[in-house]
Order: C-alpha cells, then sequence, then structure tokens
C-alpha cells in the first residue's frame, strides 16, 4: 500500500511541472452572501520554488455580467510524506491551504480543512488524461462556493 501512495505522490508530481494552462468554473450554492460566479481561464508558467512547484497564473475572468477582469494567483506545490501540499502565495508569504492525501483510485482528497477566519477551505484532485481537476469547496456563514479548476497539459 505504501509503495502504491508513493508511486502516485511522484506521479502527480511528474506531471505538475508539465501544467501549461488553466481553466475555472465558480459557483457559489444556497446560503452564500458573496457574487462569486463566472468563469476563468488563462496560462501557467510553472517554475522551481525551493523544491518545490511554483504555480503563476495569469488569464482573465468573466462575471456573469459578461465583465471581463484580469486575474493571477501563484500557488506553490510542495511534497510531503503523505502527499503533495498546497500554498497561496500571497505578497511573497506561503498561506498553506491543505495537504492531499492520494486516495488510491485517481483521486486526492484534503487531510484536514484550510481554515481562515470562519471559513473552511477543502478540496479534490482528480487525475485525468491530458492534466488534472482541482474541485475546492469553501464554507463558513457567509461562504458556500465551489471552484472547479482544470490544470491541462
Amino acid at each position: 500500500m505504501m509503495a502504491e501512495m508513493e508511486a502516485a505522490i511522484q506521479r502527480l508530481w511528474a506531471r505538475l511541472p508539465q501544467v501549461g494552462a488553466f481553466s475555472f468554473t465558480a459557483s457559489n450554492g444556497e446560503g452564500s452572501a458573496t457574487d462569486w460566479n463566472g468563469r476563468g481561464e488563462g496560462r501557467v508558467q510553472v517554475t522551481d520554488h525551493q523544491g518545490g512547484w511554483l504555480f503563476n497564473e495569469q488569464g482573465r475572468y468573466i462575471t456573469p455580467h459578461g465583465r471581463e477582469l484580469a486575474m493571477h494567483n501563484r500557488f506553490w506545490w510542495q511534497r510531503s510524506e503523505r502527499g503533495i501540499r498546497l500554498s497561496h502565495l500571497r505578497y511573497e508569504a506561503p498561506v498553506e491551504l491543505f495537504e492531499l492525501l492520494p486516495q488510491g483510485d485517481g483521486r486526492w482528497l484534503t487531510a484536514e480543512p484550510h481554515l481562515c477566519g470562519a471559513d473552511h477551505y477543502s478540496a479534490e484532485l482528480t487525475e485525468i488524461d491530458g492534466g488534472f481537476l482541482l474541485s475546492w469547496q469553501i464554507t463558513g456563514p457567509r461562504k458556500n462556493e465551489r471552484l472547479s479548476y482544470r490544470y491541462l497539459i
């Protein structure tokens, strides 16, 4: 079982630097007080960052009303003993989001949700041909959002 998990970690780790593009949809559910609906797409530049992979994402976000906004994110992927850890680089300071653990069926699940105030962030990663899907769930007193990312090689 350990060899199978290590093989899954190695497989995903080898795919991460091959990513070159992303797209996503954002939607909010019942009880959400945000207007976080829309879609985005763009390019990913992957570089080595302190032994991990830094995703520098740049693209455009289109609101439900058709307004186009420039967007960018910086995500830092790191290997861990049990899986792969994801952090958001905000103002150059990493904010660890969560650790994703392989489940043995091509899916990866959050070990523990990230807490930001009263909000919980969790995710599921699914390996697909040509990349992977990363589905985020953000819940809290004013939030019930889902982000469905598609990363393409």
